[in-house]
């Protein structure tokens, strides 16, 4: 193998210094380079912090939203609940009545009485949307029907309601109670 001269030594190293001094110059800023990149470092903490600030007072505004939210439902629904007792109370009052005058009364005049008072109530509810869930003679329906009993009735198709042994009710097309019927089965 040959040796290698003085001047291939010298040259490599000064190649290899060449290399070294170019790579370092690609990662080397200048001053004001350097301030740029700072100010926009800066720049974009302002802008993050401001964000976070934006975020906690949308977090708090949503909080107070929510909690007036709630507010307003719980007062509403004491409205609807003084509105409708008030409209109840004459039903009470009329009750109380029927009740002081029953024992000077016949026990027919106490009955008529009672009648007035509850188709006085039942008006009151329908008012408010309340409807009775027809049963005897339709076809068991679960969502409206509470089926308690069975009966075998060759006479009659299965599953027909014979019997209701608690009325059911809607209001607004939604079952407040279900009807507790008697069903027939004859399997």
């Amino acid at each position: 193998m040959a040796e290698k001269n003085t001047e291939d030594i010298i040259e490599e190293e000064v190649q290899s210094q060449e290399n070294t001094a170019q790579a370092e110059a690609e990662i080397c800023f200048s001053r004001d380079e350097m301030n740029e990149v700072l100010e926009n470092l800066e720049a974009k903490n302002r802008e993050l912090e401001e964000l976070n600030v934006r975020i906690l007072r949308l977090q708090a505004d949503f909080d107070n939203f929510r909690r007036r939210t709630r507010q307003e439902k719980e007062e509403l629904s004491q409205i609807v609940a003084n509105g409708v007792i008030n409209q109840l109370l004459p039903v009470l009052d009329n009750f109380e009545r029927a009740f002081s005058t029953g024992a000077t009364q016949n026990a027919g005049q106490l009955l008529t009485g009672v009648d007035m008072v509850y188709r006085q109530l039942v008006q009151i509810l329908e008012g408010f949307g309340l409807k009775p869930i027809e049963a005897v003679g339709v076809m068991l329906d679960p969502a409206q029907h509470e089926a308690v009993m069975r009966v075998e009735d060759p006479s009659q198709p299965e599953g027909i309601i014979v019997e209701e042994l608690q009325k059911g009710y809607m209001a607004h097309n939604k079952v407040l109670r279900a009807s507790m019927v008697k069903v027939v089965c004859n399997s």
